[in-house]
């Protein structure tokens, strides 16, 4: 919209300007990787960043995450609890702001190679016998694990992990959210820290054709990733597309 309300001309105007035909995101321009639990581990979030505006996502001795293939679904979800006070003495009343939580769902088709449990943790290894979890792919997390956890209940091998009673589970991971448009301009980025996996299932059917996979994610805190991305639209870059009259 132009700069007041007065401007505003529905007949002529769109009520968001800066918008370019045709530059839209979608899901597929976005991607999701799994990677270690706190950015901390590899540097902060510049470390990140860094990767993340390289071309082709760097170099691969620098890379940070996992991209996790054939995701079929992808949800976030938040929710912040609320506590409404009033007074005795008036109809007024005050809020008190309570706990934050979020949870992330995800469908994925299992096609070939590592199921959803074991791409969720690609990034983590245990090489102590007996049950050796090897990383899939040699990354800067797994070199600086925080927490060696020494596995004793199998999650499953190499490629299929199903067992959700290992003890592997009860650690910590990450998840990298990228947002792009369809011009490959990054939008944001976000990293989700301390990621566990309360639940999963993994179902097929004599009809179906393909195993389905889902699995819900809770983390204990969100940390957007200030990546090179496009600037804030308003009118101020609209670019020629904020007319108020016809030409």
């Amino acid at each position: 919209m132009s700069g007041t309300f007065s401007d505003w001309a529905p007949y002529y105007n769109y009520v968001q300007n800066g918008m370019v035909d045709g530059n839209f995101a979608s899901g597929a321009f976005t991607i999701i990787a799994a990677g270690p639990p706190r950015l901390s581990n590899i540097g902060g979030s510049a470390a990140l960043a860094d990767m993340l505006n390289e071309q082709a996502g760097g170099s691969k001795d620098r890379q940070i995450v996992f991209p996790m293939g054939i995701v079929q679904n992808f949800s976030l979800s938040q929710s912040r609890s609320f506590q409404r006070v009033w007074e005795i003495g008036s109809e007024r009343s005050y809020f008190v702001a309570g706990r934050n939580m979020g949870q992330i769902g995800l469908g994925r088709i299992y096609y070939h190679g590592p199921s959803l449990l074991r791409v969720i943790y690609a990034y983590y290894q245990d090489l102590m016998p007996p049950v050796l979890v090897k990383s899939l792919w040699q990354n800067k997390g797994a070199e600086a694990m925080s927490n060696p956890h020494d596995v004793f209940i199998p999650p499953g091998y190499e490629n299929i992990y199903l067992n959700l009673a290992s003890d592997l589970f009860a650690q910590p991971v990450g998840m990298l959210l990228l947002l792009r448009d369809v011009n490959l301009n990054t939008l944001g980025a976000l990293y989700f820290e301390a990621c566990y996996v309360p639940n999963h299932t993994w179902g097929v059917d004599a009809q179906g054709v393909v195993i389905q996979e889902q699995a819900g994610i809770q983390y204990e805190r969100a940390l957007p990733v200030q990546v090179a991305s496009l600037s804030l639209i308003s009118s101020d870059n609209a670019g020629g597309a904020n007319l108020n009259t016809w030409t």
